[in-house]
């Protein structure tokens, strides 16, 4: 068996994994730490309950209390291979912007895809979390249903700092399916969805280029065609009639070849 160690404020944490776990083999993962600059107040209290292996990911289950209530909070995780500079980025589950305080909370942390499967060495983690505050607020974005490709929607906000240069992403899901770079904090934004864009459901994630832990997301919305796909096809459909019945004549009398015109007929004198 090889041992993992994971060390909070409090408790020693102790975890077991198969000999024949080639990933996890090499990798050591300690000092486990829920950051003392969390600004968790005497209102608040974060509880690691258990991690565990899964698959080759970390698991992480925690317990967010607080007394006051619709609060909600920004968590992320850090690891030591940057001295705990950049959150982690595979991974998943109650972590990120807007997480609400409950118990039974997971984070799940996909190691392998994020160091590599090559990775020998030890990691050590850190989640920090904080009151969740965003650094722009919309305005009545929640009235933008549906957006039409290539066509300019104006984006309105407030709040800020005048100097912040953001990056706005469009996701389906999971998956980052364009990006609107270097969007200055004006107060408004004409957005236009490329047309290579597929129709779907998506959501923005609009960030500070230079902090990245201020965030906020969008609700979903709906992405559809400029012109619907119909309206494309029925003028070429009536191109097809007009042609047809043009080059059908009628009567079903067949129209006579080009030619030189025939020498008139007169009566003998």
């Amino acid at each position: 068996m090889f041992k993992l160690r994971f060390l909070d404020t409090k408790k020693d944490y102790i975890c077991y994994v198969p000999e024949s776990h080639s990933f996890m083999q090499k990798l050591l993962l300690t000092s486990l730490v829920v950051c003392a600059s969390c600004n968790l107040l005497a209102a608040q209290e974060f509880t690691i309950n258990r991690l565990e292996l899964s698959e080759g990911k970390v698991v992480i289950h925690y317990d967010l209390r607080d007394t006051v209530a619709g609060r909600s909070y920004t968590i992320n995780t850090y690891a030591s291979l940057d001295n705990f500079v950049t959150p982690l980025q595979k991974i998943t589950g109650d972590v990120g912007t807007e997480v609400k305080p409950g118990l039974g909370r997971k984070i799940t942390w996909d190691a392998p895809a994020e160091l590599g499967p090559s990775f020998v060495g030890k990691v050590s983690l850190e989640i920090r979390g904080r009151v969740f505050v965003p650094f722009i607020k919309l305005d009545r974005f929640e009235d933008y249903k549906t957006f039409k490709r290539g066509k300019p929607y104006t984006i309105a906000w407030n709040g800020g700092r005048s100097s912040t240069i953001m990056n706005w992403d469009l996701y389906r899901g999971e998956e980052k399916v364009a990006t609107f770079p270097n969007v200055a904090n004006s107060g408004n934004y004409d957005l236009v969805v490329p047309t290579t864009v597929k129709p779907g459901t998506y959501r923005l994630k609009i960030a500070d280029s230079k902090n990245k832990d201020e965030v906020i997301y969008t609700n979903n919305f709906k992405v559809k065609r400029k012109f619907p796909l119909l309206a494309k096809v029925i003028p070429i459909i009536g191109l097809g009639i007009l042609v047809s019945t043009l080059a059908g004549g009628g009567g079903g009398e067949v129209a006579p070849e080009d030619g030189p015109l025939p020498t008139p007929q007169f009566p003998p004198n």
